[in-house]
């Protein structure tokens, strides 16, 4: 039984762009967020301006001992209300961080079922 990537990856709100083996690199999945819109953080006025785009890869969970990178496209929004930029939010990794929110998890987890030699 085959499944989608999309579907692997368990991330409901993205929709998958591309897949790829990259050798020495890992699995590369290319993905965004499924909606063309977002919510203003300092106004919650909704805006489909697209100010820029902004690719990102972040390292996600191992996949049958292949690095899993995620090519990520973290889209900014114009607010036609208040006129600021403001960057999409992604519920899956914080803002600066080069890694998901779930792998963190998983190490934290490693490390308190071990120690951090091991992990």
């Amino acid at each position: 039984m085959k499944f989608p990537v999309d579907q692997i990856l368990n991330l409901p709100e993205m929709k998958v762009l591309d897949c790829q083996e990259i050798e020495g690199m890992g699995i590369v999945i290319t993905i965004e967020k499924s909606v063309n819109y977002s919510t203003c953080p300092s106004c919650e006025q909704t805006t489909h301006s697209i100010h820029q785009n902004h690719w990102r890869m972040i390292h996600d969970l191992s996949w049958s001992e292949r690095t899993v990178l995620l090519k990520i496209n973290r889209r900014q929004f114009k607010c036609h209300k208040c006129k600021k930029v403001f960057s999409e939010k992604l519920n899956f990794v914080d803002s600066s961080k080069g890694y998901t929110k779930r792998l963190a998890a998983q190490i934290i987890q490693q490390v308190l079922n071990s120690n951090i030699h091991i992990v």
